[in-house]
């Protein structure tokens, strides 16, 4: 689960090849065509015409953030990615090399690798990239690694093998396809959830407005299995209009290593709406449990709900709001029994990069740039934020963040 702990990070597990994983598991065989169309006449012409539908794709996120409490050491408390103060840093470099499954009896895969100071070394997954007796995490991570498959049933069941980022969540880890609308991470996506999962993803589109999907996972931020049991989630979207969705995730499963009794269950709804032109609501709410997980032997719970508002004063200019709560009564996701607040507010102003300007040939390079400051004021109920070498009830921080896109 998404916290920088220790305790979360037995939920970890052993290296493996990943892609080996893709490609030699009998999930994956089974997933094929048992009946494939007869060979083209032509296979030489059709060979080439998959291979130029792979795609190059990349992000990269620059950012400085200022802590007026001047903690010492220089670290932000209870903050995700942006956890150093008073520090430029690369906060990640990501590059997407895939070839997407849309249509029935289309394969296709997803490999996204990633580099940086910040990003890698937290979502890094327990023995892949991570010491599996420190639990540090490495400046590079393989974030995704999975095959795809769309069997042709019905409408189309699309399955993916291998490693992804978790669809539970309204916040992402962010790349070249999809970034959130402030900079910083909040309380939920970074102690409430998993970052990533590895198994079988099954996704299925039920109507025009239902879809749904189904997740076998070695657990949450795992890449082997440690206690012979697998996880379950799922997920519906309900989807009204080009204005309106509704997901509802649920999550269950054991998450610690030589411990199969001891269960997970996590829910959660996620709600977008476009209210005018300009203006988009969204709201994310957790409630997750794990059982005698809290000190004393007791179950522990963990629980919380965010706001975004976003209003967009022209195509290339808007601004972002979020304001939230985390309840951690047990400690078990912070590491401290107190309940969080934070309120963010993030300007953001979106650019053109047209490098093939000045040369044709970086015609591939061109995207955008986004340039954004954010200004996060954090409470909690306890002490538990550095002030100098003391603590205090409350920090607040400004960040200015620079992202590339190609």
């Amino acid at each position: 689960m998404r916290a920088r702990k220790p305790p979360l990070l037995s939920f970890l597990c052993l290296p493996v090849l990943l892609i080996g994983v893709v490609l030699a598991s009998p999930l994956f065989l089974c997933a094929q065509n048992p009946d494939p169309p007869a060979p083209s006449q032509n296979p030489t012409s059709e060979h080439t015409s998959w291979w130029n539908g792979i795609t190059y794709d990349g992000l990269a996120s620059f950012s400085y953030t200022y802590n007026t409490n001047d903690p010492i050491p220089p670290l932000n408390q209870f903050r995700v990615f942006d956890f150093n103060d008073n520090q430029l840093q690369v906060d990640v470099a990501q590059l997407v090399v895939q070839h997407p499954a849309s249509a029935p009896n289309q394969f296709g895969f997803r490999v996204n690798f990633i580099v940086g100071q910040a990003v890698p070394q937290v979502t890094a997954s327990y023995g892949l990239f991570r010491n599996n007796q420190t639990g540090k995490g490495q400046p590079y991570d393989l974030l995704e690694v999975y095959a795809s498959y769309v069997a042709p049933l019905g409408k189309g069941l699309r399955l993916d093998l291998g490693k992804f980022a978790t669809p539970l969540g309204y916040e992402v880890i962010g790349g070249y396809d999809g970034y959130n609308v402030n900079f910083s991470r909040g309380f939920i996506f970074g102690y409430g959830l998993p970052f990533t999962q590895t198994g079988l993803k099954a996704s299925y589109a039920l109507t025009e407005k239902f879809s749904a999907s189904v997740l076998l996972t070695n657990g949450c931020d795992a890449v082997a299995n440690l206690n012979g049991s697998l996880t379950v989630a799922g997920q519906i979207v309900y989807t009204n209009s080009s204005n309106t969705a509704i997901t509802v995730n649920y999550l269950h499963g054991p998450q610690q290593p030589h411990n199969n009794y001891d269960q997970t269950n996590l829910y959660e709804v996620v709600g977008t709406w476009m209210v005018v032109s300009p203006l988009q609501l969204a709201i994310d709410s957790l409630y997750a449990g794990e059982d005698h997980a809290a000190p004393g032997g007791g179950n522990a719970i963990w629980k919380g709900i965010a706001g975004y508002a976003v209003y967009s004063f022209t195509k290339n200019f808007s601004l972002a709001f979020r304001g939230e709560v985390f309840a951690d009564p047990s400690g078990i996701r912070t590491g401290t029994p107190q309940t969080l607040q934070g309120f963010t507010l993030t300007p953001q102003y979106v650019a053109p990069a047209n490098f093939s300007r000045w040369k044709s040939e970086l015609k591939h390079f061109d995207g955008h740039l986004v340039i954004r400051p954010e200004f996060r004021k954090d409470f909690s109920t306890t002490n538990s934020f550095r002030k100098g070498t003391g603590y205090t009830n409350h920090q607040f921080t400004t960040a200015i963040n620079l992202i590339y896109v190609f």
